[in-house]
């Protein structure tokens, strides 16, 4: 038994197992925290048996069920799990793509169960599930049904269809069931027709299919259209089920010819629309409520006297609770123009300009809307006024409700499906739900993806690599496909030029990643390692000469054809031609790999090897390397590998990557993340409190979730991390230095085991490690561990990152503390470089940037130039904000106390160079000069009278007026620049340590405290979307 590490007596009924753990109780927090561990835990172990149970299948060490039929339909099952491999197995996804869309519905499956498990519905079970990429294959590894392998599956079904819409069925226990999810998953119900005229009312997607086990559960699987379609790549779609996309749409060239017709919107996207609608029914709602009130009162005063008793109440009903936000409508109503009378009969035209525009911002619009929400939620729980029914009834039809009493936006996920036959009364609905799912769409282009692109050029998201911006994308639900889209829109923003580097990047890494796949299974496992890196000299070297063979034993090679002539019709590969692979040129897989990203992301590569790629983007081999390895699971020796051809050669001359250098090849895992409950809410309500000021509470709050986490998930997990991260900085904020270091180095540790010691949450994790050492005197280690990150951040995304900024920008003034002056300003001069490309010209973090050089050289005693860049700031402060402004007040009395310090130490200078000068005059070959024990010289050197700036070891006896840096002023500038604005409470005692500043010093200090409005933004972690979203508290 080398495959599993249970004995056949000690094999685990997974299912039992994961359906045992969700049924456990959970009216008490004790028993809540066991069944969260208990489920994170048997999903743990499902996943770590199916991934062993993987790779043994795809090396053939498992027998198949079905011995018989050809390799790409063998089912596999083991250990209690059933194994599938990603192929299109009996022609099923014939008329949907074939072979890629059957590769894709595995993802999409997986999409489906994450969405139903994360529901939780008591009596509505799914099956464990888990996708392993290895070797080029797709492995699907299932838990089995109790009874399943007993009948047929005709004989099983009792919800749903088994081909596509012809029989479809139903059951009174599944509709009970899913009528519940359907309206949490924002699904439709709809009615279709089999093949035997029956009406059939489906409350999920035609595909879903509904199994009652042995165990009388109800078991739900095949939820790959969960999510409504994506009709953007809907372009080989039959066009007389295809709608007509919006003309907003059509301009940018959608829909777009895509080579399979599963392609789905993501639940993050449909959230998103979701709230946008919402808000804009409730600004409609509103203004239509305020309308029909001031035209109810126009016809009550028309009206003649006497007649006023007949004065309806439900105007006065309606005025309380909508006087509040009546300036809000008003204001809308005059910016958005539009007419109430029309945006009823005009549902899929009114929507759009809804929301497309933010009408109210700030803390005002928030309580409108939390105002007008309070208000319709009392009213629907109650009988509605008349006046009040027809307003909503009007906002219902304009953003398109399937409600027309109350707000419900539901999607009809067998939209554009060929075989599904609807019933009559369905066709208006019909009509309406296509004009939503185009709505969607739209939204994504138009809406969603150029305010991802806004909020980068604004430095709100900074993604460090390919990853990251991954990560951001679909946290925002944009799929990896509008890459394309994404490039077009940064291509004429130069400040984002790193994003599109990024971007660019991604989908040649993900296009290596889709031929790789194809190419890796034509290569027989003995030769594996020969395989791979032979690719790797095809993909990232431009060697002319490459004999993948050379080398290899001939012993092998004719091993290995005798095993082919042998097992020839049972190979996992069935390409007609025998090691084809090895003729792959540079040239010819370049050009498969432009073909590919064009076919598939829509973008066109004009480079043609990768020397002409990594001169065009400027981006570096390695970073190429980083990403593309873990994308297909390979593992490489670690050494130093010279991806640049040396002595300015123009190509290589010998292969990059040896057969030695493949160490493995290890599986690529997708599956389910279980959450635990109660920690989340602690940690969310935490957040809340430290937001509203009160962090001792939210300390107490998040080191509670903390002890959740760690009693569910063990000591090692990135929430984990994220509460250790979060509870170092308010540590620090609250004066606790001690404390937060130690938080903080848990946080650390935890990232580099969880993330990898090279991943840009490390980064992240780093930096704020080294200002807590810093500020706990530990100057020596804060200022390896910044070294450490920006090398990190060298690898992930290069020099031209706003990241960098951050980074340099520490360096530099750590430096200072230690009197590096000279080198403080290599890394202060390279982060107002980038501040200049990434704000623009004359900017506020460019005069922020500047008055730290300045303080630099004032340092060094060089005030020449301080003087010259702290005019720079003042230049910008002035333009930017006016003469008036405390800013430039500030820099101007900065300016003063500069010239003068620069006199009063100039008149010192000359007055000892004359005496010095006067003391020459006896001895005629005497000069100034410091020799290497640090007394003066007597060498002939040149007359140091006429220098402007005297060295520093000359100038050391002279340091009487020359400013010198302190911990408490560089840390205070430190908290500014990471973001971090430190409020000293009322009756606290002020730090002694600020009682050490000069008189001289105190105008630079002051100037630093004033500036940090203009430095607290700096570029946060890439990973926004799980537990560490809001993790940097504001105090």
């Amino acid at each position: 038994m080398a495959c599993e590490e249970n004995l056949p007596g000690q094999t685990r009924d997974w299912n039992e197992e994961l359906q045992v753990t969700h049924e456990l109780p959970q009216n008490r927090l004790t028993e809540r925290l066991l069944r969260d561990r208990a489920i994170f835990k048997s999903n743990s172990d499902f996943v770590a048996a199916a991934t062993r149970a993987a790779v043994s299948v795809v090396n053939g060490d498992i027998m198949a069920i079905n011995p018989g039929e050809t390799r790409k339909q063998q089912m596999f099952i083991w250990n209690n799990m059933f194994f599938s491999l990603g192929f299109d197995v009996k022609e099923h996804y014939k008329h949907f793509g074939g072979e890629h869309a059957a590769y894709v519905a595995t993802s999409s499956d997986l999409s489906g169960v994450r969405a139903y498990s994360m529901l939780d519905q008591a009596g509505v079970h799914t099956l464990g599930t888990a996708i392993i990429d290895y070797r080029g294959y797709r492995v699907t590894a299932q838990t089995i049904i109790p009874g399943i392998l007993e009948k047929e599956q005709e004989q099983l079904v009792v919800y749903g269809s088994i081909d596509f819409g012809k029989t479809v069925l139903t059951d009174s226990r599944y509709e009970e069931l899913l009528s519940k999810t359907a309206k949490q998953l924002k699904i439709r119900p709809h009615k279709v027709v089999n093949h035997a005229g029956d009406v059939i009312q489906l409350y999920s997607s035609i595909d879903c299919k509904g199994i009652v086990g042995n165990d009388g559960r109800a078991y739900i699987l095949d939820l790959l259209r969960t999510f409504p379609p994506d009709l953007n790549y809907f372009g080989s779609c039959p066009p007389e089920i295809r709608p007509q996309l919006p003309t907003s749409l059509t301009e940018l060239g959608y829909p777009y010819q895509h080579r399979h017709l599963l392609a789905t919107l993501r639940q993050e996207l449909i959230e998103a629309f979701f709230e946008c609608r919402h808000e804009a029914f409730l600004r409609l709602a509103a203004l239509e409520i305020q309308k029909l009130k001031t035209e109810k009162a126009k016809t009550l005063e028309s009206l003649p006297n006497g007649t006023d008793k007949v004065h309806d109440d439900s105007a006065d009903a309606v005025t309380g609770d909508t006087l509040e936000i009546s300036a809000t409508v008003n204001h809308e109503a005059s910016t958005t123009n539009l007419d109430p009378e029309t945006v009823g009969s005009h549902p899929t035209s009114v929507a759009p300009g809804l929301t497309s525009k933010k009408l109210i911002s700030g803390e005002t619009h928030t309580k409108d809307l939390v105002a007008m929400r309070k208000f319709l939620d009392k009213e629907i729980g109650g009988e509605l006024e008349d006046l009040t029914q027809e307003a909503i009834q009007r906002a219902a039809d304009a953003v398109g409700s399937a409600c027309s009493d109350r707000f419900e936006l539901a999607f009809n996920p067998d939209v554009c499906q060929q075989f599904v036959k609807f019933c009559e009364s369905e066709t208006k609905a019909l009509e309406a739900d296509k004009a939503l799912i185009c709505d969607a769409c739209d939204f994504l282009v138009t809406k969603q993806i150029p305010a991802f692109v806004k909020d980068c050029l604004s430095l709100c998201v900074t993604p460090q690599d390919g990853r990251a911006l991954v990560e951001i994308m679909h946290q925002r639900g944009i799929n990896v496909r509008y890459l394309n889209r994404l490039i077009d829109l940064v291509d004429q923003k130069p400040p984002l030029t790193y994003l599109k580097r990024l971007a660019v990047t991604e989908v040649l890494v993900r296009s290596a990643k889709h031929v790789f796949k194809t190419y890796i299974q034509e290569v027989d496992p003995m030769l594996l390692s020969v395989g791979v890196a032979h690719f790797l000299n095809c993909f990232l070297s431009s060697c002319q000469n490459l004999t993948p063979l050379s080398g290899i034993d001939e012993q092998v090679l004719k091993l290995n054809r005798n095993k082919k002539s042998k097992k020839k019709s049972k190979n996992l590969r069935e390409s007609p031609e025998e090691m084809a692979w090895i003729n792959e040129t540079t040239s010819t897989l370049w050009s498969e790999l432009i073909k590919e990203a064009k076919e598939y992301f829509h973008h066109t590569i004009s480079a043609s090897d990768i020397d002409a790629f990594c001169s065009q983007l400027d981006v570096s081999r390695v970073q190429i390397l980083r990403s593309f390895c873990p994308a297909v699971g390979i593992q490489l020796l670690l050494r130093d590998y010279q991806l640049t051809p040396s002595n300015g050669a123009k190509h290589h001359m010998r292969p990059v990557f040896f057969t030695e250098d493949i160490l493995s090849m290890f599986p690529v895992v997708k599956h389910l993340h279980p959450h635990a409950t109660d920690a989340y809410h602690y940690f969310t309500t935490g957040q809340a409190r430290i937001s509203s000021g009160h962090l001792q509470e939210g300390f107490e709050l998040i080191n509670e979730a903390l002890s959740l986490l760690n009693g569910v998930y063990g000591p090692l997990h990135p929430d984990i991390g994220a509460c250790n991260r979060l509870l170092a900085r308010l540590s620090y904020v609250m004066g606790e230095h001690q404390a937060a270091l130690l938080f903080q180095h848990r946080a650390t540790m935890i990232s580099e085991r969880v993330h990898g010691i090279d991943n840009p949450n490390t980064t992240t994790e780093y930096m704020h490690f080294a200002l807590y050492c810093f500020a706990c005197g530990h100057i020596g280690p804060a200022l390896q561990l910044l070294y450490r990150a920006r090398y990190i951040a060298l690898m992930c995304h290069g020099e031209i990152h706003p990241e960098m900024t951050q980074i340099d920008t520490n360096i530099g003034l750590m430096l200072q503390m230690v009197g590096e002056f000279d080198l403080a300003l290599m890394f202060l001069e390279n982060a107002l470089f980038l501040s200049r490309i990434f704000y623009g010209e004359k900017n506020l973090k460019e005069a922020f940037t500047c008055h730290l050089i300045s303080r630099t050289h004032a340092y060094r005693g060089d005030f020449r130039s301080a003087l010259d860049y702290e005019k720079k700031r003042f230049v910008i402060y002035k333009e930017r904000l006016g003469a008036e402004s405390d800013y430039t007040r500030d820099s101007d009395e900065c300016l003063r106390h500069l010239t003068q310090q620069a006199v009063t130490r100039a008149r010192r200078v000359a007055a000892e160079l004359a005496s010095l000068g006067n003391n020459g005059t006896t001895a005629k070959h005497t000069n100034i000069g410091v020799d290497s024990k640090g007394q003066l010289s007597t060498t002939t050197e040149p007359d140091v009278s006429s220098r402007s700036v005297l060295p520093l070891n000359t100038l050391s006896s002279y340091s009487a007026g020359v400013p010198v840096p302190t911990v408490t002023s560089i840390l205070e500038t430190l908290n500014r620049v990471n973001g971090i604005l430190v409020i000293q409470l009322r009756g606290q005692e002020p730090d002694s340590s600020a009682e050490d500043r000069t008189a001289s010093e105190a105008p630079l200090s002051k100037l630093g405290e004033t500036l940090d409005v203009h430095c607290v933004d700096g570029p946060t972690s890439a990973t926004t979307g799980d537990i560490s979203a809001k993790a940097v508290p504001v105090a």
